[in-house]
């Protein structure tokens, strides 16, 4: 799916009542925040569909992006990290959310991310921009995540009509995504309970 017709997608199912909540959220490849490209070549590619949804926070930058501007400065801070810091080819993640309703591509659709250790041939790793211990993301963000973003995949046939949503600390020794979002997704549909210690 091309970024393109990811946001033909979110367009298609995004539906609200206030004005805010009727705002399209805009989905932004690396390079159009003036970003990089992948520095290894090409991404090893994933077998889809795939059957996981793995939920993340940033923790770093750990206030919520409120602005473009913020967005896509820390889109550019999360991908110098990992490139300059980390040698890897690029974020990690597969998407990133802001809580304007911005969307990151990372890795995207296709490619293997490097997000959920062990874990990462069978699922999309989407993150939160900021420290989810204590508060939540936007409802805004949440929604699209939650109602939308999932059902771009499943529609587009990347994403199994059965998945199963996990926190990132049901399958790593983290926190990650911090307690509040995790309390929120344990109520979402396609939540599939799994504990880290048993793996």
């Amino acid at each position: 799916m091309s970024s393109k017709s990811v946001l033909g997608c979110i367009r298609r199912h995004f539906k609200g009542g206030s004005t805010t909540q009727r705002r399209v959220p805009s989905h932004h490849p690396t390079v159009s925040l003036g970003g990089r490209n992948p520095t290894e070549g090409l991404l090893p590619s994933l077998a889809l569909p795939i059957p996981f949804l793995y939920i993340h926070h940033t923790f770093e930058p750990d206030r919520p992006c409120h602005s473009f501007k913020q967005f896509s400065r820390s889109m550019r801070a999360m991908q110098r990290f990992h490139q300059e810091d980390r040698g890897w080819a690029d974020v990690p993640l597969s998407f990133v959310v802001g809580s304007e309703g911005y969307i990151y591509e990372g890795r995207g659709w296709h490619h293997l991310g490097n997000h959920t250790r062990g874990q990462n041939p069978y699922g999309y790793g989407v993150a939160f921009i900021g420290n989810y211990s204590s508060f939540l993301p936007s409802r805004h963000a949440l929604d699209l995540v939650r109602q939308h973003l999932a059902k771009c995949a499943v529609d587009g046939g990347r994403l199994q009509a059965n998945f199963t949503l996990h926190g990132h600390r049901q399958l790593v020794d983290t926190s990650c995504p911090g307690d509040a979002l995790y309390s929120e997704i344990r109520g979402w549909e396609h939540f599939g309970v799994r504990d880290c210690s048993v793996l």
